[in-house]
């Protein structure tokens, strides 16, 4: 069985706004300024070859997710297929259609649109 290894989570993502706020059960949690964000794959775990979705939450909920993509930076290359993005409505998102078809590390990439602004949160993500 494959695992996910995450990188240390933002500690105060856990502490956004009671209009907003991310719980643990969302995923792994990133922040960035004004921007939080929680995220977790289907089916999880991820397995080298195998196609997974992720479902992610956005905080503030009006942010808008542009773009989910990953690359390993090592190897100087990104996955072999694009997601396509389904907004679910309150802050959350469903990205499917991603593939890592090799183990090693991946960089997963979110950008976001809030108040007119660019986001871009970043998570590391080993893939034995």
């Amino acid at each position: 069985m494959k695992r996910l290894c995450f990188g240390a989570a933002t500690a105060w993502a856990l502490h956004a706004s009671a209009a907003c706020a991310l719980e643990p059960a969302d995923g792994a949690l990133l922040g960035n300024g004004p921007v939080q964000l929680a995220w977790r794959a289907e089916p999880g775990p991820v397995q080298t070859g195998k196609p997974f979705t992720v479902l992610i939450r956005l905080c503030p909920a009006d942010a808008v997710l542009t773009t989910v993509d990953a690359h390993m930076p090592e190897h100087r290359h990104g996955m072999n297929y694009r997601p396509t993005l389904q907004a679910q409505g309150g802050g959350r998102w469903r990205a499917q259609g991603l593939l890592w078809h090799m183990a090693g590390r991946w960089e997963l990439r979110f950008d976001v649109l809030q108040a007119g602004q660019a986001h871009t949160l970043r998570q590391s993500v080993e893939l034995p």
